[in-house]
């Protein structure tokens, strides 16, 4: 997957609190939850949850790159590149 940049954080003071909730969300027939996560230097590890309406329950791992710039001409100053889950 490619790198997604961005002009701010949408409000949240870092890039872990900005993924912890992008990968927390609720969608007609599933939910996913943010277990718990931490950042090592610029890399944001999560324990993530997904809870299917039909009381599914997979447990899986989100691993992703961060970069932070202050001087991007296009005025993009956060981004970030996830890894493709890997659960069965």
């Amino acid at each position: 997957m490619g790198w997604l940049f961005m002009r701010d954080m949408g409000g949240y003071a870092t890039p872990r609190s900005y993924l912890d909730n992008q990968f927390t969300y609720r969608r007609d027939t599933h939910r996913l939850t943010v277990l718990a996560s931490a950042m090592v230097g610029s890399t944001y590890y999560a324990a993530c949850e997904r809870l299917a309406d039909d009381a599914e329950r997979i447990v899986f791992g989100i691993v992703c790159l961060t970069k932070t710039s202050t001087g991007a001409r296009d005025g993009c100053t956060f981004g970030y590149k996830d890894s493709a889950p890997l659960w069965r």
